[in-house]
């Protein structure tokens, strides 16, 4: 699910995530995230990314020691929105530097689709038993009815964000990704079905 709070999921509580990233300067660039999409596994990536970047953000291509691919594997239920942006905003970056190659398996649901979505084009990968979920954005929030009005006019923000960024990174259009999320519940696809929208390249 990709929700726009710090919250548990509405079903119970998140599943921690498990990641994988560099534990020594001659490891190879690999990174992976199972689990839920929380606040602290987005920290986690965002350390991988940047130790692959050259320890910085903003670092010359020229100055990396190399430009192996980065390889991210995913195997996610989803979670917080906001902290799946902070990791693909990073991968945007990241990627003018370096490729990034995603692979799929398990379930990539939710927000973890754009995390998918996001890889370099002609490197992304899906595992052929994989199940994939895309649906609306949610939020468990409450309050008085401005806060309520404020959060659900947030939560329409951040969808609209989520699905023009998937378009972007997919063969869908925004008004396809609408179509899909319209009818109101969790809509399941293949990993065939993830290649033909263009959301994956490869099936494996």
């Amino acid at each position: 699910m990709f929700t726009n709070n710090d919250g548990p999921e509405e079903e119970g509580q998140e599943e921690e995530a498990h990641i994988m990233g560099p534990t020594g300067e001659k490891e190879p660039p690999l990174m992976g995230l199972v689990g839920d999409i929380t606040e602290a596994a987005a920290q986690a990536l965002h350390m991988s990314l940047l130790s692959y970047n050259g320890g910085k953000i903003l670092a010359a291509k020229e100055d990396l020691e190399d430009t192996v691919d980065i390889e991210f594997f995913i195997s996610s239920g989803g979670g917080g929105v906001n902290d799946m942006f902070a990791v693909y905003d990073l991968m945007r970056i990241v990627k003018t530097n370096r490729d990034i190659a995603t692979f799929g398996y398990g379930r990539v649901y939710s927000a973890a689709v754009l995390l998918l979505a996001a890889g370099t084009p002609g490197k992304r990968y899906m595992a052929k038993n994989t199940r994939m979920m895309i649906h609306h954005c949610s939020s468990n929030v409450g309050g008085s009815h401005p806060e309520i009005r404020t959060n659900f006019d947030e939560l329409k923000k951040v969808e609209d964000m989520m699905v023009e960024a998937l378009a972007e990174n997919s063969a869908l259009s925004v008004g396809e990704l609408y179509n899909i999320m319209s009818r109101n519940t969790d809509e399941y696809f293949s990993a065939a079905d993830a290649l033909e929208m263009g959301i994956v390249d490869k099936i494996i």
